[in-house]
Parts: C-alpha cells; structure tokens; sequence
C-alpha cells in the first residue's frame, strides 16, 4: 500500500454534455487521465472496458441504463472482486503505460493527480466508490436539447458511414457479436434522447447524498461563458495548483459558440417549448433560456 496515493477524480454526466472537452482541459492542466485513450471521447480505454463489462453483467446499456439502478448488495460485492483483481492485473499497463506500469503494481497505489472520464461513469460511480471511497467527482450537465440533437446527429453519420467488410459479414454469418448497423437506435428519437438526459442528470444530482463535498455539478453553458472563473473552481476543489498563466492559456481556446445551439433551429426550439415547464429544466435553470 502507498500511504501517499491520491484519490482519482472521476468524470461524469450525460454523453454530449461537455466531459470531453472538460477531460482534455484538465489533462492538459496536469491531470492523468490515462495512456491509451479513446481520442475521439478522450476515454481511458481500461475504465471504459471496466464499466462497460459492469453495465453488461446488469443487462444495462449505456443508452439504456435502467437495470443499473437495482443492483444489490451482493451484485456489488462480486464486481468489485472484478475490479479490484485488474486494478493490480496486467491489464493495468492499458491505463498507465510502459514506465507507471513498472513503477506501480496497483492503480490504487497512484501518488499524483489522476482521474479518468466516462459518461458511464454516471451509473456506476458508487461502486467505484467502494474502491475509492475519498474520489472527487466532477459531473457536467448541458441542456437537453442541445444533447439529443447532437446524438441524434451522431446517429445520422454512423448511418450514412456505414458499410460491411468481412469482419461484419463474419459477425452475420455467426450471428455473434455486435456489427453495429447503429450505436442506439433510441436515441433517433430526440424526445427519447431527452428522456435519456434526464435519467443521466436526476442520477448524478442524487449522488450528493452518497458523495456530499467530494461532489462538484457544472453547467456547461456556464463553463463556456466564464472559463477561466469555472475552472479556477475546478482546480480548487480538486486541489491542484497550476500557474494562473497556464489557466489563462487554456481558457481562451474556449468558444462559447456552442452554448444554446439549438435557438437557431425551429425545429428544436419547438421541441424545447414542449419540455421547458419539466421541474428538471426549473432546477437547472434551463426554463426561460428564450
């Protein structure tokens, strides 16, 4: 056991609400979020396989997270027998790299800043706080419209990119595994891509029971607004010390276009005026955003 090991710091909220960009900032401010990552999503591969075998053994999927939320005791126990055998497993080197992989048998045993970042994470944060019972949790929220419409988009592109190769055509033969014709069907949907959001959101605002001070919410249109107030908070509660140069640096690469996108559609102003009366959007203060 290192006596010196930090907490990770875990990033949640719902897919397309900003955890990306919010990983890439803090990684760039000092923040270990991984070695091989997913850089589309900048996902740490070895979390992210992790939870994903987590939302399986649930018969869970990230776009339908439901079964997570019954999960008992000795559910728990079991899986984080799992975890806590490849947190110290060879497959750690996925997540640390060559060097750390020598210097570190555990990944619990980690003595400076680290973290990793997973929409996913949003389910199943308290089992990881079983291991981790001192982790920070930063959760980012967006509005939903914004959200459903970009992964609604996604969808569209994964449709329109998609063609068969042999490793596909293998997989219909056998019928095994997932060939990926989409990501989620659900989500085509945008007032499903809604409902969605708001099972992410209402499972992360519950966790400040289970999390208390180690938990820190973030409106992403706020962040883009203010970057450099937001972050300094960021830092501050995560308690890393970085020169107030290098905020300023990283904080004016951050455009705030994005914020509220979906005011310049018709459309998706329509579908804001059927959900903007939800008590979720009064909390959140998305009510009266036009």
């Amino acid at each position: 056991m290192n006596f010196n090991a930090l907490p990770p710091v875990i990033i949640i909220g719902m897919h397309r609400s900003g955890t990306s960009i919010l990983a890439r900032i803090l990684e760039e401010l000092g923040l270990f979020v991984g070695y091989k990552k997913n850089e589309k999503n900048n996902e740490a591969l070895f979390f992210y396989k992790l939870n994903e075998w987590m939302l399986d053994q649930a018969n869970a999927t990230w776009d339908n997270p439901h079964n997570f939320n019954f999960i008992n005791d000795f559910f728990k126990k079991e899986i984080v027998r799992v975890l806590n055998f490849h947190l110290k497993g060879f497959r750690r080197f996925e997540y640390l790299g060559f060097k750390n992989f020598l210097k570190y048998k555990d990944v619990r045993n980690l003595d400076f800043p680290w973290g990793w970042k997973d929409p996913v994470n949003t389910f199943t944060v308290n089992i990881w706080k079983e291991i981790f019972p001192k982790a920070k949790v930063l959760h980012i929220y967006r509005n939903p419209v914004d959200v459903a419409e970009s992964l609604r988009n996604r969808e569209i592109l994964v449709k329109k990119n998609f063609h068969r190769n042999f490793k596909k055509v293998v997989k219909e033969i056998l019928l095994l595994g997932k060939v990926y014709y989409q990501y989620s069907l659900r989500i085509q949907n945008l007032l499903e891509g809604i409902k969605l959001w708001q099972e992410y959101v209402e499972k992360a605002l519950s966790l400040d029971a289970d999390f208390k001070e180690n938990i820190l919410h973030l409106r992403y249109e706020t962040f883009l607004e203010s970057p450099e107030e937001i972050l300094k908070n960021i830092l501050t509660f995560l308690g890393l010390k970085v020169k107030e140069s290098d905020i300023f640096k990283v904080a004016k690469n951050i455009s705030s276009d994005r914020k509220f996108a979906f005011t310049r559609e018709k459309e998706l102003i329509e579908v804001y005026n059927q959900i903007r009366d939800k008590d979720i959007m009064k909390k959140l203060g998305y009510y009266n955003i036009i």
